[in-house]
């Protein structure tokens, strides 16, 4: 057995020994079956009033905001409850580099509500995938951790293999918007998986949106009408 699954393996049973009974973020006791107390629960700051289109805040009534009706995105629809700051982004470091994946139903468990109100829900649920190479490095694809939750609660078929990455990319971090459209482009596949017409790709965080459209327009061309995109955490402009 690897270091990296025997430490993966203790750090789940420390996380059964102590969930639910106490609060992840400042270890009081639970009465109840979250992971944190209200209060550190409130700290997972949402995104106010979010636009249908892009899950930027909308500064007028309606749906989508007046950005998104002048220059729509390519997707459909975007849900990302919540603002990647605070606690929320710290959870979301650790889940994504220190293998903490007990953090991914944490997180999940605070905003299952925006995602049940998505109606007509997703035939298929596609995690952002990760390449060999780096699925390798790290030993696991945080998007695909979440995505199995969201299946599970949902009843929505996950399908792992259907979207797939054709070549290595360079870290997204750092870059600038049209850096990242650039190295994410024309980096996937997808193999139809059955009489499909609405998914939702499911990612961590949605910083500017250039890897959901790549995948949009891949999907799109694939034959899929309807494209949304499911994230915890949206990149929050005030």
């Amino acid at each position: 057995m690897s270091g990296r699954l025997i430490t993966r393996k203790i750090g789940a049973f420390v996380n059964y020994l102590f969930a639910p009974g106490l609060c992840l973020a400042c270890g009081c006791e639970l009465d109840n079956a979250e992971s944190l107390c209200d209060c550190c629960g409130g700290q997972l700051r949402r995104v106010p009033n979010p636009c249908l289109h892009c899950g930027q805040p909308n500064p007028v009534s309606g749906r989508v905001c007046p950005a998104c009706l002048l220059n729509p995105p390519c997707w459909q629809r975007l849900v990302a409850p919540l603002q990647y700051r605070g606690l929320t982004r710290d959870y979301l470091h650790q889940l994504k580099y220190s293998e903490a994946l007990h953090l991914a139903k944490t997180l999940c468990r605070q905003c299952f509500e925006p995602f049940r109100q998505s109606r007509p829900r997703p035939q298929l649920l596609l995690p952002v995938p990760l390449h060999g190479t780096r699925l390798s490095e790290r030993g696991y694809n945080q998007a695909e951790v979440i995505a199995l939750l969201w299946a599970r609660e949902f009843g929505i078929r996950l399908e792992r293999s259907a979207l797939t990455r054709r070549r290595a990319t360079e870290s997204q971090s750092g870059l600038s918007a049209d850096q990242r459209a650039q190295n994410v482009r024309a980096a996937f596949d997808y193999r139809p998986a059955g009489d499909i017409n609405h998914v939702a790709i499911v990612d961590d965080i949605v910083t500017t949106g250039s890897t959901a459209a790549e995948i949009t327009r891949t999907l799109h061309r694939a034959g899929i009408e309807y494209v949304e995109v499911w994230a915890l955490a949206r990149v929050y402009k005030r």
